[in-house]
């Protein structure tokens, strides 16, 4: 599978899904420092809690896929767990907090993630996670457990169609989704192969791209004689997550 850089900077990515997680989890600690200065007993309940930490854990989650798919280090996804894993007990003051995970191994995962972009029209980049929360608050003691599963999807489809002995027509359809639902993008690019490498086909003037809305696109666009039928799809998902997936084309 080819690859073309990414001008995106990874490092600047873990730190924004660190940030993003401690900015969650921190409204646990304000919460509970104003509460003691209002004398307020329960400032929230305890499953307010819990709803807190797994919102920070899927977004801290979010942030390391997007990181990896950019080209950063995998262990990355650990490394910024152990760390969200020893801030969220830390800063609870509610009583006593353990905050464990598990990353993936059942296949196709392997350390929690799970990225195949194939020349075959499907391109994956997934992250799975189990977590276990135990906190207990005076007299009561609460466990959950809670998987987290980011999944951004692609699939490519289509045909071509000789329009003259100079030029071909393609026209393909892009499916885009998150977590198995329709998911929309904020980047989409098509790029097509001859035997001098790999072109924009955003940059030729035929091209077309229709947006439906609903995770769907297609796009179609007139190619030279040469082209030799290979056609790649990137996007960016609305998560700044990276897929990307290829596909040999057939006549129409």
């Amino acid at each position: 599978m080819r690859s073309f850089r990414r001008n995106r900077s990874g490092q600047v990515l873990i730190l924004a899904a660190l940030a993003i997680a401690f900015i969650i989890s921190s409204t646990i600690v304000y919460t509970y420092q104003n509460s003691r200065a209002l004398h307020v007993e329960q400032p929230f309940s305890t499953e307010d809690t819990v709803r807190i930490v797994k919102s920070g854990s899927r977004n801290l989650i979010i942030g390391s896929l997007a990181n990896i798919s950019y080209g950063g280090d995998s262990g990355i996804l650990n490394s910024n767990l152990d760390r969200w894993s020893s801030f969220v007990e830390s800063q609870y003051y509610l009583g006593h907090c353990i905050l464990s995970y598990e990353l993936c191994e059942a296949s196709p995962y392997s350390a929690g993630l799970w990225v195949s972009w194939e020349d075959e029209g499907s391109g994956v980049t997934s992250a799975k996670v189990d977590f276990s929360m135990n906190l207990t608050d005076g007299g009561t003691e609460i466990s959950v457990n809670y998987p987290v599963n980011v999944t951004s999807s692609l699939s490519v489809s289509g045909t071509y169609s000789v329009i003259s002995p100079f030029s071909r027509n393609v026209n393909i359809v892009i499916h885009v989704s998150n977590e198995g639902e329709p998911a929309l993008t904020k980047n989409l690019t098509v790029y097509y192969q001859t035997g001098f490498g790999w072109f924009d086909a955003g940059e030729l003037s035929s091209y077309s791209l229709t947006d439906y809305g609903n995770g769907t696109y297609s796009v179609s666009f007139t190619v030279p004689w040469f082209w030799n039928r290979w056609v790649s799809v990137e996007i960016y998902d609305a998560r700044e997550i990276f897929v990307q997936a290829a596909l040999l084309l057939q006549e129409a």
